[in-house]
């Protein structure tokens, strides 16, 4: 079966800082410096196949978007190639292909033709895509006078109803409200199971994980990673926690400490989480073990000290933090030029989602850290479906029939009252 996406070594440059001087700087010729140009996407390759969701992840500037222009033909590549295989919806600008002056009825049909449809195929699906838009009031309206969040939701509703091979979705959709989000997500479902590819970009790292098999991380215009959604959505969020774990000042140490002083007469060199099958993973399915091991170097003798293992959500939230000192657990005593390893078995009853873990060295009088490694690493949970939020407490639901109904379980309760007081 042919991709329905190809993308093969595509790069994307931009004149950036200067106007054209000639005709001859028109065409390239004449320059002499690289920094008049941006790779706004450099030497990328994926492909995507018939029903598959690509989710792409990325800080601002990634190049995320222009991959998205270059498969909707919006811009051209500077150089390699990219396939297209089917008809494609893009949905990658708010409000893109609308006229502000039109009604929302009138920029159905240009939108639609714009998109590739015939006039009768717009009759036909006319209905359905003003009931999922749910802009019926407004719907001979100019468009000018919508909110952002109307402009998303006509704008979806008409690229998921052209029936797409192949269907681009940009962050746009951060605008609606939940509910409609959710009808979105539901409407992707759905066009999947029909055969329809999908690539969506957002920055939402639980929706990706949601709707997506595969995910690429883009790190200014450059592929950082392509793999499977859950491993790419910890990639990308350790890419995010590395950036700004240099930022000074407190954090949330364990042990009473809150300022980050350290020694460094030990230094953690390595943090790995290990999966059941004994082998190094960043997914975790819920329910199961892994073990956390943290090795470290020590420069001078460390007698006892005091280890942490801290796990946050993906907004920063702490979700376990314990120590060898809460757990009453005596360390060794460690001589300079010896290295030390600490683990963790940890049973992961956690919900689907983004985790990350942070441990330390601390002495045995709490004074100070040898070593605190924030944001060590980052995992996701997956196949916890039956619950939302955070951990899966294992409710064990049962049921019972009363011997007595509600009314005369109160009326008993009235009447030992009445008894009582009588006595």
């Amino acid at each position: 079966m042919a991709a329905a996406v190809q993308f093969k070594q595509v790069s994307k440059r931009y004149r950036i800082g200067h106007r054209l001087s000639s005709l001859r700087s028109l065409f390239g010729k004449g320059e002499n410096s690289q920094d008049q140009h941006h790779w706004a996407v450099k030497d990328v390759t994926f492909d995507l196949q018939p029903g598959e969701a690509l989710g792409i992840l990325g800080p601002n500037g990634a190049g995320k978007t222009t991959i998205l222009k270059l498969l909707s033909s919006i811009t051209r590549p500077t150089s390699g190639q990219l396939e297209i295989n089917g008809r494609l919806s893009a949905l990658i600008e708010l409000g893109a292909g609308f006229h502000p002056d039109l009604t929302g009825r009138e920029n159905v049909f240009l939108n639609g033709a714009i998109l590739g449809m015939r006039k009768a195929e717009i009759q036909d699906r006319f209905d359905r895509i003003i009931d999922f838009a749910g802009i019926g009031d407004y719907l001979d309206t100019p468009v000018k006078r919508y909110s952002s969040g109307m402009y998303a939701r006509l704008g979806f509703a008409i690229a998921a109803h052209v029936d797409p091979d192949i269907m681009l979705v940009d962050e746009v959709l951060a605008v609606g409200d939940y509910a409609f989000r959710m009808k979105c997500y539901e409407r992707m479902h759905e066009l999947r199971r029909a055969g329809t590819s999908l690539i969506f970009v957002s920055h939402n790292l639980e929706d990706i994980n949601r709707v997506c098999d595969r995910g690429l991380v883009m790190v200014r215009g450059q592929k950082a990673y392509l793999g499977t959604v859950a491993e790419a959505v910890a990639e990308y969020s350790s890419i995010l926690r590395q950036s700004t774990s240099a930022k000074p000042g407190a954090i949330h140490g364990s042990g009473g400490l809150s300022q980050r002083v350290m020694t460094h007469g030990a230094r953690i060199e390595r943090v790995e989480l290990i999966g059941e099958d004994g082998s190094s993973t960043k997914t975790v399915h819920s329910g199961e073990s892994a073990t956390l091991v943290v090795e470290f170097q020590c420069f001078e003798d460390v007698a006892h000290p005091i280890c942490a293992c801290i796990i946050r959500s993906a907004t920063g939230e702490v979700v376990y933090d314990t120590t060898t000192q809460l757990l009453d657990v005596e360390t060794p005593v460690y001589r300079a030029g010896e290295r030390g390893v600490i683990q963790y078995k940890l049973d992961m009853h956690l919900l689907n989602g983004v985790y990350s873990l942070s441990t330390d060295l601390a002495y045995a009088d709490l004074t100070c850290y040898y070593d605190y490694f924030a944001d060590a690493l980052n995992f996701v949970v997956t196949g916890s479906s039956a619950s939302r939020g955070v951990v899966n407490l294992g409710a064990e639901i049962s049921f019972d029939r009363l011997s007595s109904t509600i009314s005369e379980l109160h009326l008993n309760q009235a009447n030992g009252k009445v008894q009582a007081q009588n006595v």
